[in-house]
């Protein structure tokens, strides 16, 4: 029987537990982030995921927004690995964008993207990767789900381009392919992925085609990969829920790669996961709100040996686009 309290592997990590802290976005001070990271750490987690880096000035949610390019960004990542690190809890960085800035212009569409831009947005996180990989980290994700830019980039929806980086599966993902090649051959650590399980929209990715994709990402060496959906966690309330979807197109791609899956939405409550993880070959499952809630639950739930968050999925969290729980 699996327990979410499992020593475990997730490829190269060693994990204390199951359970994978995924973030959002920052809207709390550097002291702040340093002592919720210290609760979550502490609290029995396997793996910590951190809120969004964004890579270029202007592309933030708050002005607490972590950016990989402000100067104190090593100092605080530093600091965020340490603690992490002092309670035997790897953390991987959160790299993504949502609007790609070429200087003066902000928010260039995918289709305008010329090779120059698509270059640099390459070099980019690879910079963001090797100030994280300096300053301790065990790895990055690289956010390619939900509604940030690489998710538009490698989808149909989108990507109308006529040149190598449209059309077929293999050509829209070809950024991340070419991206992820290079840093598995100069950065020895763990790279990530979360990735939609499928679209939603008539013309986006569907089930199948993501399947492809990550069949393309286990080629080129990804040690992980995140299953979300393109606006979770808001397909995920008191009263709707599709976490079924998700929890089939998590056995599908188990049955069809060896990479190990992460599967996040929805839960709240040690026994629900428990028997997730027990009913299916499902071995890894990420919360973020009921953190924001309150950042040492496990600690109680291990301690009972049962639990439910106080978490009320509200959403508001997300929708506000707040690190904090209105709440509590």
């Amino acid at each position: 029987m699996k327990d979410i309290f499992d020593n475990c592997r997730l490829g190269d990590l060693e994990l204390n537990s199951r359970v994978i802290r995924t973030g959002l976005w920052q809207t709390q001070t550097m002291g702040e982030l340093y002592e919720k990271y210290e609760n979550i750490a502490k609290s029995g987690v396997g793996l910590i995921i951190t809120e969004l880096i964004s890579l270029y000035p202007k592309d933030k949610f708050s002005e607490y927004s972590i950016k990989s390019g402000r100067p104190s960004f090593m100092i605080d990542a530093k600091r965020l690995a340490e603690i992490s690190h002092s309670h035997d809890v790897p953390i991987l960085g959160q790299i993504e964008f949502i609007k790609y800035d070429r200087g003066i212009d902000l928010d260039i569409g995918v289709n305008d993207l010329t090779l120059e831009d698509i270059r640099q947005i390459q070099q980019d996180i690879i910079i963001a990767s090797q100030k994280l990989k300096l300053a301790g980290f065990d790895g990055i994700q690289l956010a390619l789900g939900n509604n940030f830019f690489l998710s538009k980039f490698i989808n149909p929806y989108f990507n109308q381009r006529s040149d190598d980086y449209g059309g077929n599966t293999f050509n829209r993902m070809r950024l991340v392919l070419e991206l992820i090649k290079v840093m598995k051959n100069n950065l020895s650590f763990h790279i990530s992925c979360k990735v939609n399980a499928f679209d939603g929209r008539k013309g986006g990715i569907d089930a199948k085609e993501s399947i492809e994709i990550c069949k393309l990402l286990e080629k080129v060496g990804v040690d992980s990969i995140q299953v979300t959906k393109p606006l979770s966690p808001l397909y995920f309330t008191k009263d709707v829920s599709d976490e079924d979807e998700l929890i089939e197109f998590s056995q599908n791609l188990i049955e069809s790669t060896n990479v190990p899956v992460i599967l996040g939405g929805g839960f709240n409550s040690m026994e629900h996961m428990n028997e997730t993880l027990n009913k299916t070959d499902i071995d890894f499952l990420s919360m973020y709100r009921p953190f924001v809630a309150e950042e040492d639950f496990l600690e109680k739930w291990k301690m009972d040996g049962e639990g439910t968050s106080r978490c009320k999925m509200c959403n508001n969290c997300y929708r506000t686009k707040t690190s904090t729980c209105y709440h509590y």
